[in-house]
């Protein structure tokens, strides 16, 4: 186990989140700091997975999650569960892996992901969609936020316990 790279990892990680959490109470414009949540995100899972041993390939979410060791997923899942509490539904995972990957490939380019609209009709779809009430799960883009802080949460504690054994 290589523990600088295992560090590094989480460093970086980590501070993408932090700057994420700056973004958030600055920056309204964009969706810049949900989207560096993600890559956090990402990076945490991928050094996760290294602190395992495990091969780090790709970006697809459910994939890499499946790599790590079952008491790994079920530690990280316990952590996340109790961090927000009565908060999360993790009862579809893949559904949620799937929608931070959906952020970290097509989400992260907004102009590319209403491309073949015209800014009329993009403005006329978000129109629509705040006049039926804005509903969360009719969204383009679904960002799961408390379960992501739980996942973060989770890996967080589980690269803390593999750094802290010799």
């Amino acid at each position: 186990m290589d523990r600088d790279h295992i560090k590094r990892m989480y460093l970086e990680g980590k501070a993408r989140i932090s700057d994420a959490n700056i973004l958030s109470k600055h920056i309204t414009q964009s969706d810049s700091a949900s989207f560096l949540r993600v890559l956090g995100f990402e990076v945490l899972l991928k050094c996760a997975l290294f602190a395992n041993g495990q091969k780090l390939k790709g970006h697809i979410y459910s994939d890499l999650w499946l790599e790590l060791p079952n008491y790994a997923q079920n530690k990280i899942m316990n952590d996340a569960k109790d961090r927000m509490a009565g908060h999360v539904d993790f009862s579809s995972l893949d559904k949620i892996l799937n929608a931070y990957q959906v952020v970290f490939e097509k989400a992260r380019y907004f102009y590319e992901f209403y491309e073949g609209y015209t800014l009329e009709e993009q403005h006329e779809l978000g129109k629509f969609w705040v006049e039926i009430g804005a509903p969360v799960k009719e969204a383009d883009i679904q960002y799961y936020p408390n379960e992501l802080e739980g996942l973060i949460y989770g890996l967080s504690n589980y690269i803390e316990e593999k750094l802290s054994r010799k």
